[in-house]
């Protein structure tokens, strides 16, 4: 059973990588009932907003038409259906074109930006009958099934209500006045659509949440997966090599800056570098401000020589440091008699600069001490 549970069971949540793979392919978590429950609500307040002048410029065109009926055909068609299509081209612009808009942004703010043609490539598997009945029968589509039938049951039940509501209203609406009859079934009407809008945007809500549920438990990875995909990644030569690459340059960058920062550098005498610093208004020790092997140690050592920070050949000092000394920490209590006597050879060595530079040049800097093996 561990076995199992540590190669094949998905129950791990998916990588950034693989919703990364999953998004470039087109498979995004999203509800297309939201979207069509706000394009029809949207839909609804334009047409609200927008009744009165679309029937002021109905009645114009038909003013228009009427007005070149007693004309010769060749004469008056192109009239009337000049003003037809202006009349068209203006009630599309302030109803369908608004709904196509915010049809569109209600899709990005679902998923954001997505642009793939693979959904629309064709696929093998969907001309199999096999893979199409296992389709038609799955989770997702018994999904579908259920929530368009819990629909229509809602709104028949709602309708049902909404109509029980006003029934003695409308049983006495032929014995008035039309003016009041047009005026209950608009009222009515409205009822109706804005209770459709309500259901329809509650269903759509619980269709966004199984969407989602459904994409993240579609997307769960097993552990051997996750493993792959590492091994994938790191195995890739080119992402191997600008990973040394960007770790040498950092690891560079801070080695050097640490040796010019330093009091003294310790070296063994190319294989290894170590920068001590001692500064007792910070530290009640020296500290090792960085240490480093091979090429870094030729860049502390050049970083030095620049700076005129003192450097000193000590092998086992700079063993001992390398192997037991952490950075940015005060050196082990072990050796800070060693430690002691490298930093004041150093601070001896500057004051003799500063001297000199006021004075004579020295013929040489003082010899480097001579230490006794560690302990």
């Amino acid at each position: 059973m561990a076995e199992k549970n540590d190669g094949g069971d998905k129950t791990e949540k998916p990588t950034p990588k693989r919703l990364s793979d999953a998004r470039k392919k087109g498979d995004v978590p999203k509800s297309k009932d939201l979207t069509s429950t706000a394009v029809l609500g949207v839909w609804l307040l334009l047409g609200a907003m927008t009744a009165g002048f679309a029937f002021d410029r109905l009645g114009g065109l038909f003013d228009e038409v009427f007005a070149v009926m007693d004309r010769p055909f060749a004469e008056a068609w192109p009239i009337a259906g000049a003003a037809a299509g202006k009349a068209f081209v203006l009630l599309t612009a302030i109803t369908f074109a608004p709904v196509a808009i915010f049809g569109m942004l209600a899709e990005f703010g679902q998923v954001g930006p997505v642009f793939t043609f693979e959904k629309m490539s064709p696929k093998m598997s969907h001309m199999n009958p096999g893979e199409g009945l296992k389709r038609m029968f799955s989770l997702d589509n018994l999904f579908e099934v259920a929530k368009s039938l819990a629909k229509t049951l809602l709104l028949g039940v709602f309708t049902w209500i909404v109509v029980a509501l006003s029934f003695d209203q409308l049983m006495a609406l032929p014995a008035g006045e039309a003016d009041g009859a047009l005026s209950a079934y608009g009222g009515l009407t409205f009822k109706l659509l804005a209770g459709t809008v309500v259901l329809f945007v509650f269903v759509s809500l619980l269709d966004l949440a199984y969407q989602r549920h459904s994409f993240t438990k579609k997307m769960q990875m097993s552990r051997r997966d996750i493993r792959q995909e590492m091994k994938d990644s790191e195995g890739d030569p080119h992402v191997k090599a600008h990973r040394r690459q960007l770790h040498q340059e950092w690891a560079q960058q801070n080695a050097a800056q640490a040796a010019r920062d330093a009091s003294v550098l310790v070296v063994n005498p190319t294989h290894i570098a170590c920068a001590l610093a001692y500064d007792p208004a910070e530290h009640a020790a020296p500290v090792l401000l960085g240490k480093g092997e091979g090429p870094i140690a030729q860049t502390m050592r050049e970083a030095a020589e620049e700076a005129g920070v003192p450097i000193i050949r000590n092998v086992e000092l700079a063993r001992a440091l390398r192997d037991k000394a952490a950075i940015d920490d005060i050196v082990p209590q072990d050796l800070f008699a060693a430690v002691a006597e490298v930093i004041l050879w150093a601070r001896r060595l500057k004051d003799e600069q500063t001297r000199a530079a006021s004075e004579e040049p020295p013929e040489g800097p003082p010899p480097g001490p001579t230490f006794p093996p560690l302990p």
